[in-house]
C-alpha cells in the first residue's frame, strides 16, 4: 500500500527528512514549491522482494538476522502502487470518471484527514457522481497524495480546509481551499 500519510511517520531514506516533515531537495531555494514525498519513504509498507520480509517487518540477512540497511529493491515502488500521474489518469478513466474531488482538513497539532472521495463525470453539461467512497485502495491513496506532499503532517500550519480536484480533460491537479482566513488555489 502507498498510504503517504503513514509514510510521514518515517525518516526519508533519500533526503533524510525527519518524521512529519516534507521531503526536500537540498539545492532548491525556499521560493520553489515543495517536492513530492520520495517513494523510498514508503518502504515499511512494502514487502521486500530480496529477503521476503512482510510489510512492517525489517529486512533480514540470509542467516535470518536483521539487516543493517533496507534492501534497495524495497525502496522502489511496487508494481501495484499508483505513484505516477499516468497510472492515476488511466485508473480514473477505467472507472468512468473525469473529475475526482478529495476534501481534506488539517492543522498543527492535529494532523490532517480526508473525507469521502467523489468521482464524477460530465454528462452533457451536468456533473454526475460515478462513485463515492472512503475505502482504502491504491486509487484512494494516490488521489490523497498531493495533500501529504504539499502539507506534510500540517506542522506549523493554521487550520486548512480544502479540496484536491483532479480533472482528466486537461490533466490538471489543483488544491483549493482556505488557509486560516485566506483563500488559496495551487496547481500541483
Amino acid at each position: 500500500m502507498s498510504d503517504r500519510a503513514l509514510w510521514l511517520e518515517e525518516w526519508c531514506p533519500t533526503c533524510r527528512a525527519a518524521p512529519g516533515a516534507r521531503c526536500r531537495v537540498h539545492y532548491v531555494h525556499k521560493t520553489r514549491p515543495p517536492t513530492a514525498l520520495h517513494a523510498a519513504r514508503g518502504w515499511r509498507a512494502r514487502s521486500c522482494p530480496t529477503c521476503k520480509a512482510l510489510p512492517g517487518e525489517p529486512c533480514r540477512t540470509p542467516s535470518g538476522r536483521e539487516a543493517s540497511r533496507i534492501h534497495q529493491a524495497r525502496l522502489r515502488p511496487g508494481p501495484h502502487e499508483l505513484l505516477s500521474g499516468e497510472s492515476i489518469w488511466q485508473e480514473l478513466q477505467a472507472r468512468g470518471a473525469t473529475i475526482a474531488a478529495v476534501p481534506f482538513n488539517g492543522r498543527a497539532g492535529r494532523g490532517g484527514r480526508t473525507d469521502r472521495i467523489v468521482l464524477s463525470r460530465l454528462d452533457r453539461d451536468e456533473l454526475v457522481d460515478v462513485e463515492r467512497w472512503t475505502g482504502r485502495d491504491e486509487l484512494c491513496y494516490a488521489l490523497e497524495a498531493p495533500i501529504w506532499d504539499r502539507f506534510g503532517s500540517f506542522a506549523g500550519q493554521p487550520l486548512i480546509v480544502g479540496t484536491v480536484i483532479w480533472t482528466a480533460a486537461d490533466r490538471r491537479v489543483a488544491i483549493e481551499g482556505r488557509r486560516g482566513e485566506k483563500r488559496f488555489e495551487e496547481l500541483v
